[in-house]
């Protein structure tokens, strides 16, 4: 009898296990799953090679204050000098925009999506794969895996400039249209929008981004997309990289041409998990609770925007966060304030709303370091470790 007994348990345990499972893959991923869930779709799926973020702090690169995309690590092998260490790989990788040519620090706060600190996914061919395979890749990602509605995406695709002697990039914009993009879904743009360059200088090609719309269905002008809409997000950047800026300006046709592409972290989370703001997600709701707690006699956070936040506690409570990451991050990288004047300013701004905002003198950016090593520690060892 002992066995039947036994047996019987175990189909039960294991209906019980496959109910916890319908019943949480009901709901939304949370953002380590997403993270996780991408790496092992080009890892697993697609025979790319999983390569450890880089620090933010730019070895042997004056050309950034830090490490601003994903592929800062790999530029010197879109530039030959060194051989690349596989022919395709993707990651997560550490990034902080606070100045030159991709400078967030601004805004962050008054919106839902700007941040100095994010994660970037990422995914590269070095010399391996081009324009056909990083499309279908992207797309199968998101609306196979991550079922997205297809009536919800648009993409664009670089659409020539004559100053700098470029065509259209038709090849691109077919190749959507193959995969079976809507050809209204479609749109060209010039290089200010869809040709992306690193900085001023080095490793640049024709981009096509691909934007997600928050309400399906919809259909939205082609200058709509171009300005941004409060319901209309970037989220994936594809970068065919094909020349090399020089110092003076011109364009040189690189030896080997690569796959980098980019999409924000933050970014995809919100979309995900149904949120309208980066900000209302798991990655960053739990240090505005820890900040609410810490300060004093200050409301919980709304979500308020412009003139809604009229007391502009919202706000502060986005610049607190965003900036402790911030901090953390390029700390635990080895960066310190007497070393670089931009993280003096990102830290004085984080002291003068911890002040000016919620009271707190001192110990409230300190404490949330603690926050910011629980969430992002697991993935990245050294911001626990530091």
């Amino acid at each position: 009898m002992r066995i039947p007994n036994q047996r019987h348990h175990l189909i039960k345990l294991c209906f019980c296990l496959r109910f916890i499972r319908q019943d949480h893959s009901a709901g939304p991923l949370s953002a380590k799953a997403i993270r996780q869930s991408f790496i092992d779709y080009f890892v697993q799926d697609h025979r790319h090679t999983f390569l450890r973020s880089s620090p933010v702090v730019p070895i042997c690169d004056p050309t950034v204050a830090f490490v601003n995309a994903g592929m800062n690590q790999f530029k010197s092998v879109f530039l030959g000098t060194i051989r690349a260490p596989c022919l395709r790989a993707a990651n997560s990788q550490k990034c902080i925009r606070v100045g030159g040519k991709h400078n967030d620090l601004d805004v962050v706060g008054t919106d839902g999506y700007h941040h100095t600190f994010f994660e970037m996914l990422g995914s590269w061919s070095f010399g391996d794969y081009f324009k056909e395979e990083a499309c279908k890749q992207a797309w199968d990602l998101l609306t196979g895996k991550y079922g997205l509605n297809p009536s919800r995406l648009y993409v664009t695709y670089f659409g020539g400039d004559c100053v700098l002697g470029l065509e259209p990039d038709l090849e691109t914009r077919d190749i959507w249209r193959h995969i079976g993009v809507s050809q209204d879904r479609i749109l060209a743009f010039g290089s200010n929008d869809n040709f992306w360059e690193m900085g001023v200088t080095g490793p640049c090609g024709p981009c096509t981004e691909i934007h997600v719309d928050h309400i399906p269905g919809r259909q939205f002008a082609a200058d709509r997309v171009n300005r941004g809409h409060s319901d209309l997000t970037e989220i994936w950047n594809l970068v065919f990289i094909q020349y090399n800026r020089s110092a003076d300006g011109r364009l040189k046709e690189l030896p080997c041409r690569y796959v980098d592409t980019g999409m924000g972290l933050e970014r995809l989370v919100a979309i995900l998990q149904g949120k309208q703001s980066n900000y209302d997600t798991d990655l960053f709701q739990p240090l505005f609770k820890a900040i609410h707690k810490l300060s004093r006699n200050v409301p919980v956070y709304r979500g308020r925007f412009e003139d809604e936040d009229e007391m502009g506690f919202d706000t502060g409570y986005r610049i607190l966060a965003d900036h402790a990451r911030m901090m953390t991050v390029a700390l635990a990288d080895g960066m310190f304030p007497d070393q670089n004047y931009k993280l003096r300013r990102v830290m004085r701004k984080a002291m003068l709303v911890s002040q000016q905002k919620f009271g707190v003198e001192s110990g409230l950016i300190t404490e949330l370091t603690n926050y910011v090593a629980d969430s992002l520690g697991e993935t990245y060892p050294e911001i626990r470790n530091r």
